[in-house]
């Protein structure tokens, strides 16, 4: 057993010359030392890179996966009612319709023109016959959203042809009628189809998650390989632990912090340029909001990390060490692309938006879509920085008790121990 070992289990860490370097100067230094380490290499680069390209393929795939809208073939013996159909459906914000005219539906070689296009999927439907009573062909079965609009262009079209017929102007009369239409209001307006909300769901959760993960692992893997080559014997010996823990959390997140902000940056450009997702009206704000419950997260998570890793002296035994605190990672995820997906709205999903650490994953994607309150917002943030002031002081605790010990795995109520 090395003398280290041998010394650090008995003995608290050697205590530093208190003249040596103030707390914000030692910081300071393990912040930069650890944001040019890890800025400058290649890794870095080609990740960002990566991530960028892979947003780029994701953006590709929504507008791919759009579907246009659904042809409807109309005869030329039902032509005329094509202009009203269209008004009818512009009229329906829930479908989406396009109205051709092919050669005919009806007997003899129209009628088979209309079932080839029907078996070969370019129509979903073929009007044909008269205007007062038309036919509707379809395949299988009648698309509801379809038969609603073509009844109501029938009813229009005959109204239209009754008021004419009475000396009544359509025109007139219409304007009359839709002014004492019903108007709605949304108390929750959404400007996302299901598409788009799912999209945005998976993005927040997911790159917040995706963040969380992997620089929280980078964070612990630094602790251990410091303990293995006793690089932070060196260090403790100018500067306190729990200075040389902040300073690793502090420059840690600058460097996602950066990424973070390059791909949210993509990310904007790419929806605003194609048009794949409808993004919220304050872009910038929504991009500050997720920097903030970054931060939150990434010191609540990566302080747990970077303490259980302190516990263990090889890279072999960092996985069994950091499995619950990952576990606390993954559950907020999971549960987002679950519940979220589900109903956004349901009071489950609005309550564990406001625990942490399910909170940091939850609530952005909750903000994201327009639906959380500013008021549960307030109380999420409130307990968020409660529960990462009180976290890190025992995470601060465990890395002091636990990165001079090198040898075997440092046990839990050891490296909790108060001094």
């Amino acid at each position: 057993m090395s003398t280290t070992a041998q010394v650090g289990k008995d003995a608290p860490p050697p205590a530093p010359d208190p003249g040596a370097l103030s707390a914000r100067r030692a910081v300071g230094l393990v912040a930069g030392r650890e944001i040019n380490s890890r800025m400058r290499t290649k890794s870095f680069v080609l990740s960002t890179l990566g991530l960028v390209v892979a947003l780029g393929v994701y953006t590709l795939i929504i507008l791919f996966s759009k579907e246009g809208p659904t042809k409807v073939g109309i005869d030329r013996d039902a032509a005329a009612l094509r202009p009203m159909l269209t008004a009818v459906a512009d009229r329906a914000t829930d479908v989406d319709f396009e109205f051709v005219t092919i050669d005919g539906g009806g007997e003899g070689a129209s009628g088979d023109r209309a079932e080839e296009l029907l078996r070969d999927g370019d129509v979903a439907a073929v009007i044909s016959g008269d205007t007062a009573g038309p036919t509707m062909t379809v395949e299988r079965e009648t698309d509801p959203d379809l038969l609603a609009v073509v009844n109501a262009a029938v009813a229009e079209e005959r109204t239209t042809r009754e008021l004419e017929r009475e000396g009544v102007d359509p025109v007139d009369f219409a304007q009359r009628v839709a002014s004492s239409a019903t108007q709605t209001k949304a108390l929750e307006p959404s400007g996302n189809s299901a598409a788009e909300q799912f999209a945005l769901i998976l993005s927040s959760t997911g790159l917040l998650y995706f963040f969380f993960i992997v620089y929280g692992i980078m964070l612990a893997q630094g602790v251990v390989e410091e303990k293995t080559s006793r690089v932070v014997e060196l260090l403790l010996s100018s500067i306190r632990p729990w200075q040389l823990l902040a300073g690793k959390l502090i420059g840690v997140a600058v460097v996602g912090v950066t990424q973070l902000v390059l791909l949210g940056g993509a990310a904007v450009v790419l929806a605003e340029g194609t048009g794949a997702i409808s993004l919220p009206t304050a872009v910038a704000g929504t991009l500050v909001t997720m920097g903030v419950w970054f931060l939150l997260g990434f010191f609540l998570f990566a302080a747990m990390l970077a303490a259980a890793a302190a516990r263990v002296s090889r890279q072999e035994d960092l996985q069994a060490v950091v499995q619950p605190v990952m576990v606390l990672i993954t559950t907020p995820f999971v549960l987002g692309i679950a519940l979220l997906s589900k109903n956004a709205h349901d009071p489950v999903i609005e309550w564990l938006s406001l625990v942490p650490p399910l909170s940091p994953i939850l609530m952005p994607a909750r903000m994201l879509l327009g639906i959380a309150p500013a008021w549960q917002v307030a109380v999420s943030l409130v307990l968020a920085v409660a529960a990462l002031a009180g976290l890190t002081r025992i995470a601060g605790r465990m890395y002091a008790n636990s990165v001079l010990r090198s040898g075997s795995r440092v046990p839990l109520a050891e490296s909790l121990r108060l001094r």
